[in-house]
């Protein structure tokens, strides 16, 4: 058996997904966040938490998982506190099931660094790996999974370049643009958002800010090296 058949005896759709199958984290810290804003009643992030969920699973291939992640995103938005308790099981079920054919699939691999530190800010794992296979023999990946984590990072490193998604729990990305913007840094690192909301409201917001680039989501390989390019003539015109 060739080892895509493993995705496709799982009902994964590959045709449109594989490039974004590598080394990545498997969902268990999802459904354990998942289940602490659930007991928590957060209702806000656990809806933004089960939309990236269910993006992540659309990205692989995984469509009827995703339509599960997509109804425990609506409850969330709704404060269903009766959906989420009665369909929890389910949506464990479900990302076990993720998990499975991830590490069924999946040989380790050495993630491999180099000196400049780009600092992607997404609260997506996927997003977090696609990025990092693709530029990643180039530069040193750095990882942060909310707003917050973002801003440690930025205090602790040397930052040559940062990937911003918008819409993360806890600390969002306009929160870390206005940091970035208060502590004299917005102008001095190269910032590129990446996100899935492209209307017209967000995207100006965001260019009100002196970023260098918008990523609208999904996107592919030749968009992140243009990307690239980008920041480097950052560089040579600073």
């Amino acid at each position: 058996m060739e080892k895509v058949d493993i995705l496709r005896n799982n009902n994964v759709q590959v045709d449109s997904s594989l490039e974004f199958w590598g080394d990545m984290s498997s969902y268990n810290d999802k459904l354990s966040n998942l289940e602490y804003y659930r007991n928590q009643q957060d209702f806000e992030n656990y809806g933004i938490l089960a939309h990236s969920t269910k993006s992540e699973a659309k990205y692989l291939g995984f469509m009827n998982e995703a339509e599960i992640f997509l109804q425990h995103e609506m409850a969330g938005k709704e404060k269903n506190k009766e959906f989420i308790d009665s369909h929890f099981d389910e949506l464990k079920n479900t990302i076990n099931k993720i998990n499975s054919t991830l590490e069924e699939y999946f040989d380790s691999n050495d993630v491999s660094t180099d000196v400049k530190n780009i600092l992607i800010a997404d609260d997506s794992s996927i997003m977090l790996n696609f990025i990092e296979q693709t530029i990643g023999d180039e530069y040193k990946i750095i990882k942060a999974s909310n707003g917050k984590e973002a801003i440690l990072k930025l205090n602790e490193l040397n930052i040559y370049a940062l990937l911003l998604d918008l819409n993360m729990p806890n600390t969002n990305g306009f929160e870390v643009l206005e940091y970035l913007k208060n502590n004299d840094l917005i102008e001095k690192i190269p910032v590129v958002i990446i996100t899935g909301d492209d209307t017209e409201e967000t995207i100006k917001k965001a260019f009100s800010y002196p970023i260098l680039d918008v990523l609208n989501k999904p996107f592919k390989e030749d968009n992140i090296k243009r990307i690239l390019v980008s920041i480097k003539s950052f560089y040579e015109k600073n």
